[in-house]
């Protein structure tokens, strides 16, 4: 794991989510006390303060000034280490609240061995698993046959296809699951909706429950992930005419979609240099259905947004253009979109579409525009292609369908579909 992204994920747990989790573990195992605790991603150790839960609590912990000024109970003890590089084994509780950091910023040779090890124990995870989701099946791994895993993690887990093998390895055990998403926002800096996920592998019911916690702590228990009586969205690869996809990733916006003042200051040509191109709907407004040239001027290019994508994956380049790519000079390689390229600048292009959709959204529906200034689909904004549908038609459906009802939250009361939820839509209005 990469040390910048390690230091940006250490986030306290609120004592009152603290307290909450060992509540849940005490009331899964009847209130005993647990013979030995441990504790990946420890920090400042304070899961270790209620010493009249357990005999002997281990927390493991990389930085060492997270709880240089710990003061444990004696029962308890921490070490300088990588959770993720030893084995730990037959502990009855592993509790705690792991890093979250996305695998695109965890070390390649670091996470490849990683999964290697799990593998190597009967978990075979994607690569595109984020940390929280290795720490989780460190979890699992490291307690007994009938210990108890209590983890403040990611409520996307439970519908992720980057967790999908894992959570098949846990139905294959038949372990009983309960997820418990926080109905507040209790990490504002981390737009993720968090969760308290126990995970008993004593109870062979094979049961999974979900719940949500409310401010007062009370938990009141639902019939699906997404909260609703309707079962999550599923995800559907794209077809060959109607599709959705992700919006395109150059690496780095602030180097290939520029300003107009920037455009303008370093004297790229529209639609020769540059083109139009969304990285954001959530300016636009709600009321209206068309992004045309008069739209995008009055709320992309007069507002000063990022919204000229440079054509550098052409083969020849302007002189301007070119010049533009010197002044760039190193900072490229901090992205590893760009260092993957044999030229760093020459990305991939994405087809224009007919239609452009927020990924995230508030309310019942993202917002859907119809693309008549013909601009390029960047980063969270989605492309739908129309095939034969016509895209005025296609509009009407997306904007009247309830996509909130369907998804899991994301963060807070801001929802996320996935592109791949997003081609099951397709598939079926």
């Amino acid at each position: 794991m990469k040390d910048v992204h390690l230091a940006s994920c250490q986030i306290e747990t609120p004592h009152e989510v603290v307290d909450l989790a060992w509540g849940l573990a005490r009331e899964a195992r009847e209130r005993s006390k647990f013979k030995n605790v441990i504790d990946f991603g420890a920090g400042d150790c304070r899961f270790a303060l209620r010493p009249e839960y357990f005999e002997s609590y281990l927390g493991i912990e990389r930085d060492c000034s997270r709880f240089q000024t710990a003061q444990l109970p004696p029962n308890a003890r921490v070490v300088l280490g990588d959770a993720l590089e030893k084995n730990y084994v037959d502990f009855d509780l592993c509790i705690g609240n792991p890093p979250y950091v996305r695998h695109h910023h965890l070390d390649k040779d670091w996470r490849s061995a990683v999964l290697h090890d799990f593998a190597q124990s009967g978990v075979k995870l994607k690569a595109t698993a984020n940390a929280f989701v290795l720490f989780l099946t460190k979890a699992i791994l490291s307690t007994k046959d009938d210990g108890l895993v209590v983890q403040v993690i990611p409520y996307e887990w439970v519908t992720r296809p980057s967790a999908l093998e894992l959570r098949n390895f846990i139905k294959n055990e038949g372990w009983s699951v309960t997820v418990l998403r926080f109905a507040a926002d209790i990490f504002p800096k981390v737009l993720t909706t968090a969760s308290i996920t126990i995970i008993d592998k004593a109870n062979k019911a094979g049961l999974w429950r979900f719940g949500i916690i409310h401010a007062d702590g009370a938990v009141e228990y639902v019939s699906s992930p997404s909260g609703s009586t309707s079962e999550v969205l599923k995800y559907t690869p794209r077809s060959a005419s109607t599709f959705a996809l992700r919006g395109l990733s150059p690496g780095g916006q602030e180097i290939f979609v520029l300003t107009e003042e920037e455009r303008l200051f370093h004297g790229l040509s529209r639609r020769t240099d540059v083109v139009p191109a969304i990285t954001s709907l959530r300016n636009f407004p709600s009321g209206k259905s068309t992004l045309d040239e008069k739209a995008f001027i009055q709320y992309y290019v007069e507002k000063g947004r990022r919204c000229w994508l440079i054509q550098s994956h052409a083969e020849k380049l302007s002189a301007q253009l070119s010049q533009y790519l010197l002044t760039v000079q190193d900072s490229w390689q901090k992205y590893s979109t760009c260092t993957a390229r044999a030229v760093w600048y020459r990305y991939k292009p994405h087809s224009v579409p007919e239609l452009l959709i927020a990924s995230g959204f508030i309310g019942n529906t993202p917002k859907v525009v119809i693309n008549k200034v013909k601009a390029v689909a960047v980063g969270s904004v989605y492309a739908v292609f129309s095939g034969r549908h016509d895209p005025s038609v296609l509009h009407k459906q997306l904007m009247s369908y309830d996509f909130r009802s369907k998804v899991v939250s994301h963060a807070n009361n801001l929802n996320k579909i996935e592109v791949n939820q997003l081609n099951s839509v397709l598939e079926h209005i």
